[in-house]
């Protein structure tokens, strides 16, 4: 039986939710952010809300909904302040509802299995965004994939370039270890590239639907996703400290 769930979000990322939620489960209503979504809420007997709101808004919607103890997947960041997103995860314990940040790349079936002394990340893609942006569309998602090296190193140095006529930035981080992470980001190419090493990340199969489909119907595990996306944002929050952004 499909359950009941609800989207907050009309964008572009929230019109291909809609089109993967549609399939897997019943979608009450899709919202704008600046409707009333509360009461929505109340009127549905919803298993998951859904919110792929502008990055601003996250905080105060996510709260507003964990409130009426109700679950809840929000699109990636979970807030642009760490310390809110803390505070939304208590929130969630408090309730005792589900608080799922979204987390596709672990439904990838490919990993990193080791890391070089060097490493190179490399993204591409033909985007219209707030060139910082980059942080949360590409850097959060490689934090993720490498999350497992990566919380066990501590940063020594940060260096970052960009390149603004061709929308290119490069983060060069050193780590205590003597490991380096070189994170070349372009969001002016129509060619789209996603490799760590020689690893290529681009993939064919519905890694999003697989996604949706396993928060709905119980098959993620909550704390360590919540785990996993503190620690992201605590990872970029001292990038851009480093790289006095």
């Amino acid at each position: 039986m499909k359950l009941n769930v609800g989207l907050i979000g009309k964008g572009k990322w929230g019109s291909i939710l809609k089109s993967k939620l549609s399939e897997i489960a019943n979608l009450k209503f899709v919202l704008g952010k600046n409707k009333n979504y509360l009461d929505f809420i109340r009127d549905n007997k919803l298993s998951w809300i859904f919110v792929a709101s502008p990055n601003n808004t996250h905080f105060e919607i996510v709260k507003n909904c964990l409130n009426l103890r109700v679950n809840v997947f929000c699109e990636k960041p979970l807030s642009t302040n760490y310390l809110e997103a803390e505070k939304l995860i208590k929130i969630a314990q408090q309730n005792k509802v589900k608080l799922y940040v979204s987390d596709i790349y672990s439904f990838h079936n490919k990993k990193p299995k080791k890391l070089l002394l060097i490493n190179r990340i490399i993204r591409s893609k033909k985007i219209v965004v707030n060139d910082n942006e980059f942080y949360y569309r590409f850097m959060y998602h490689d934090i993720s994939i490498l999350f497992n090296f990566l919380k066990n190193y501590n940063i020594k140095r940060v260096d970052l370039k960009r390149f603004i006529k061709k929308k290119l930035f490069r983060i060069n981080i050193q780590f205590k270890n003597n490991k380096f992470f070189l994170f070349e980001y372009c969001l002016n190419k129509k060619i789209k590239e996603h490799y760590i090493n020689d690893i290529n990340f681009i993939t064919k199969k519905d890694i999003l639907k697989k996604m949706l489909r396993s928060i709905i119907y119980g098959k993620v595990n909550i704390k360590a996703n919540n785990r996993k996306a503190l620690f992201i944002l605590k990872f970029l929050d001292k990038i851009k400290k480093y790289s006095k952004i």
